[in-house]
């Protein structure tokens, strides 16, 4: 049943543009111009979050601090979880890989992934649509929301465990 869902919808968004005379072509193609422009205004900031995670994660100079209890593993992911979300799925990955997704380590990483947000990115995108000059308060705001997830996360994974 739920395969049909998206021919479904493509084929009510046709028969509306035929019945309201809308030229639908002309939309689509607006919207491919749209879309290659915001790809090309936010692809540098995602290539560099990229490489600094991969950096952060091959040089491995994370993995030997313990910093309140927290495994040097999964301080990668806490700090590139406010950047990026692919950046971090792909730490989780490698987390799930080293220690399995239901030890220590992979509960507290799908906690933190579950429960905190890209925040720095997510800000940036609504800002630079938005066009707001002050994000002094929406970025406390954010990274205040994603420590007390963190915090909470190693809370439950404890009892948890």
């Amino acid at each position: 049943m739920s395969s049909y869902i998206i021919p479904t919808f493509v084929l009510i968004v046709i028969i509306t543009a035929l019945i309201e005379k809308i030229n639908i072509y002309n939309l689509f193609i607006d919207g491919i111009k749209i879309g290659l422009k915001t790809v090309y205004n936010i692809f540098p900031y995602i290539f560099a979050i990229t490489i600094i995670s991969g950096l952060i994660n091959d040089t491995g100079i994370l993995n030997n601090i313990k910093l309140f209890n927290i495994q040097g593993d999964i301080l990668p992911l806490i700090l590139m979880k406010p950047l990026s979300g692919g950046a971090s799925t792909g730490l989780v990955v490698d987390i799930f890989n080293k220690y399995g997704p239901d030890s220590f380590n992979g509960l507290f990483a799908s906690l933190i992934m579950a429960s905190t947000e890209t925040t720095l990115y997510v800000i940036s995108i609504m800002s630079s649509k938005v066009k707001i000059k002050d994000m002094k308060l929406p970025i406390i705001c954010g990274l205040i929301g994603d420590i007390t997830a963190i915090i909470l996360a190693v809370i439950i994974t404890k009892i948890i465990v």
